[in-house]
């Protein structure tokens, strides 16, 4: 599973980027089959065909790379003033849902390996990105509720969202990522609608 990186390799030059990509994929493929724990930097070295000195020019260990293949992947499931799909319906409240549902759905053995061997870390990580989200599309707007503070309310969405998509990978399987996207927006709205 290959992550868009479009912005990456506008920023830093190619090779690097190639080089960051290559890793960063080694990862992904390794994780679903080993469990994260138990890669070394030696078996990602070798998926990715780079020698060790080359992996530490790049990342200081392991979990850099994890962090760094995240935010990668997360960055591209949560860009900004993206249209919504078609069939999402017009009371959207948070577009970074569904592109994440469906990912998810993509990529299941992936996310439910990072969801059940990443362990809070892994948690940690996809709230702050998903918070981050979650604050520029409330800039946007005008407040939903308004006797809650946003930053409650950006606390709350996250963790409901992660909390369900752990769930969702783990024990989900009949429900579609749209469906499931369709009842998390369902309860967002009813409980951000102002009393």
């Amino acid at each position: 599973m290959k992550i868009e990186r479009e912005n990456e390799n506008r920023r830093i030059d190619r090779r690097v980027a190639r080089t960051r990509a290559s890793l960063q994929d080694a990862l992904i493929a390794l994780v679903p089959v080993q469990g994260y724990a138990s890669i070394t930097v030696e078996d990602i070295c070798a998926r990715a065909d780079v020698g060790r000195s080359t992996f530490y020019a790049h990342y200081p260990d392991k979990e850099a790379l994890r962090a760094a293949t995240i935010e990668a992947h997360l960055h591209s499931l949560t860009r900004p003033h993206e249209p919504p799909p078609e069939d999402v319906p017009h009371g959207c409240l948070f577009a970074f849902s569904r592109p994440m549902f469906e990912h998810a759905q993509a990529a299941r053995a992936l996310h439910a390996a990072l969801f059940a061997d990443g362990g809070d870390t892994m948690h940690n990580e996809v709230r702050d990105r998903i918070r981050r989200s979650i604050r520029e599309e409330l800039s946007g707007r005008p407040v939903l509720a308004t006797a809650i503070p946003a930053e409650f309310i950006v606390h709350f969405v996250a963790g409901a969202f992660v909390s369900v998509l752990g769930w969702w990978l783990a024990e989900g399987r009949e429900i579609s990522a749209a469906e499931a996207d369709g009842m998390f927006q369902e309860l967002a709205r009813s409980g951000l609608a102002p009393q």
